[in-house]
């Protein structure tokens, strides 16, 4: 575990954090979506069930930022190491590594980390300012695409209508993704703190499945040109654990440009 410590022109404020151990399809779809043209960033939290930090200091600053959840931002937690196991996505290893997450917490908005190597403030206030921040930015930027999206249960299964329209024009070569992920909301179970471990810590919006293996989900232009008010509709169908509550899954929905590691954040959007 290592500590972080960040000197402010004002005051003293403290990053903490743990290091991470290396070793620790969709089809068209008929579907009738409005899509919003309004940017919102994603606030990607990664953390562990065995790091201090990330009980004390991580997650308070991710539960207050949930207060903008859908208003500004998408919001989802990473586990990859973690015991019980099944806190852990098949898909949480791939992301963390296209984010070179090496300590944990790990607070990332779009592409922008609150410390570069891991940590997070000590204050949930002075992390929420910082996400607060960085999704404001966002805001005002020109929106160059937006997703919208629905969601059923089938069986043991959940159906997801997606729509994703342009609202610019986007030349050829260049390889936009849609990624659908699957979060489950209010979790209990164990979670070290700086004062000792919380058996019936909750633990927000973490991520289970995405829409395919790799963490950027499907292509949705193939490389091919875009017209402005172009629309692209696709349906996947994503596995439910019996285990999850169905009624504290969300669906987060991620628009992705290729070409960078990681690959940029275009706009997000979800759905309770």
């Amino acid at each position: 575990m290592k500590k972080l410590l960040s000197l402010l022109a004002v005051a003293a404020i403290a990053f903490t954090s743990c290091s991470k151990d290396d070793d620790n399809g969709g089809g068209s779809g008929s579907v009738s979506l409005s899509v919003e043209q309004k940017n919102r960033a994603i606030l990607i939290d990664f953390s562990e069930t065995w790091c201090p930090p990330c009980g004390s200091s991580g997650g308070p600053g991710f539960d207050s930022s949930l207060s903008i959840e859908g208003s500004k931002i998408t919001a989802m937690k990473v586990y990859g190491s973690s015991s019980p196991s099944s806190m852990n996505s098949p898909i949480s290893n791939g992301i963390a590594n296209a984010y070179s997450v090496s300590g944990v917490p790990d607070f990332w908005v779009n592409n922008s980390e609150l410390n570069p190597g891991g940590g997070v403030y000590s204050s949930a206030a002075s992390n929420f300012n910082w996400v607060n921040n960085k999704a404001n930015a966002f805001a005002t930027e020109a929106v160059v695409a937006g997703v919208a999206l629905s969601k059923s249960f089938v069986g043991d299964s959940m159906k997801v209508n997606t729509r994703v329209k342009f609202f610019q024009e986007q030349v050829a070569n260049q390889d936009y993704n849609l990624a659908v992920y699957v979060v489950e909301d209010n979790i209990i179970s164990n979670q070290s703190t700086n004062t000792g471990s919380v058996a019936n810590y909750r633990h927000r919006n973490l991520l289970r499945v995405g829409n395919a293996s790799v963490y950027t989900g499907v292509s949705i232009n193939a490389n091919a040109a875009i017209a402005a008010d172009q629309v692209f509709d696709k349906t996947f169908t994503l596995p439910v654990a019996s285990t999850w509550n169905r009624n504290n899954l969300k669906v987060i929905g991620v628009i992705w440009k290729k070409g960078t590691t990681p690959a940029k954040v275009v706009n997000t959007n979800y759905i309770k």
